[in-house]
């Protein structure tokens, strides 16, 4: 049976971020501006793996990217799931403030308090640490991000994607591969594993992901992660609203949402696969 915590976990997946080393030299304001990749994550290092502190505490890898604007002498940061942030900036790093900013995910739709999040520079290198609070139905559980990275997002990387990826074995103790569908009239939530092949094919950083159903969706790939894009693609009833792809050639992580063809509005946080 899928643990009762599976719905936290899903709630939590993009908290977003990662941790915080100072950089070897000193950034300035614009050092900090454009698009950033999440590194893909990795279990037995924690790099841009967060804790949260349910029982036992959970373990979920972070993808996707933030894009650092300049606003006055603040410096905003948007996620791809659509969270907005406020940071001001240090001699050393971007400081969250003020420090306790509230965002309701709707990919995950869940709300965060981020209590802390550092971030520092080091050309194309990025490292954050954070701190938050995730309010759910049962109480609030702490967040700790303790070994962010990022990559600045460049042009090209859709190569890395190409060809044919199997979703690993569904794993309820770690949520990895188990999807969590939401129905209304009556109020249900019913858990299933994903499971089968996706095979990327390429035509210079769009990539189009076919699916076991026969279905075909466009994403399009900068650096490591790959986006759905445009969102809101239809296919045989099912609805994609979000999917972000990160992958070093080998694995894969994703964060999939939608609604299927059942109106049922299905949310896939930890997704992971390998090349067969």
């Amino acid at each position: 049976m899928i643990s009762s915590f599976a719905p936290l976990a899903l709630a939590l997946t993009s908290l977003l971020t990662a941790g915080t080393t100072a950089p070897a030299t000193v950034a300035r304001p614009h050092d900090y501006l454009g698009t950033w990749n999440y590194d893909q994550p990795d279990r037995a290092t924690m790099r841009n793996v967060a804790v949260v502190g349910a029982t036992p505490p959970i373990h979920v890898p972070q993808i996707g990217d933030i894009v650092f604007t300049r606003t006055g002498d603040r410096v905003t940061g948007r996620t791809d799931q659509g969270c907005t942030w406020t940071f001001a900036v240090r001699p050393a790093s971007l400081e969250l403030d003020p420090p306790s900013q509230n965002c309701f995910n709707r990919v995950i739709g869940s709300a965060y308090t981020i209590t802390r999040w550092s971030v520092t520079v080091s050309g194309d290198r990025e490292r954050e640490t954070i701190e938050a609070v995730s309010h759910q139905p049962t109480g609030d559980y702490s967040f700790r991000l303790d070994d962010g990275r990022r990559t600045r997002a460049r042009a090209g990387g859709a190569a890395r994607f190409t060809g044919s990826w199997r979703y690993d074995p569904a794993d309820p103790a770690t949520r990895v591969n188990v999807v969590t569908t939401r129905y209304t009239a009556p109020d249900r939530v019913v858990q299933s594993p994903r499971q089968g092949n996706v095979t990327f094919t390429r035509r210079h950083d769009v990539l189009t992901a076919r699916t076991g159903d026969g279905c075909a969706w466009r994403l399009t790939a900068r650096g490591n992660t790959a986006k759905l894009d445009p969102a809101g693609q239809t296919c045989s009833g099912t609805t994609l609203s979000f999917w972000t792809v990160a992958t070093d050639g080998r694995r894969q992580a994703s964060v999939q949402a939608g609604t299927g063809p059942d109106g049922g509005a299905f949310l896939l946080s930890v997704g992971a696969l390998t090349r067969p």
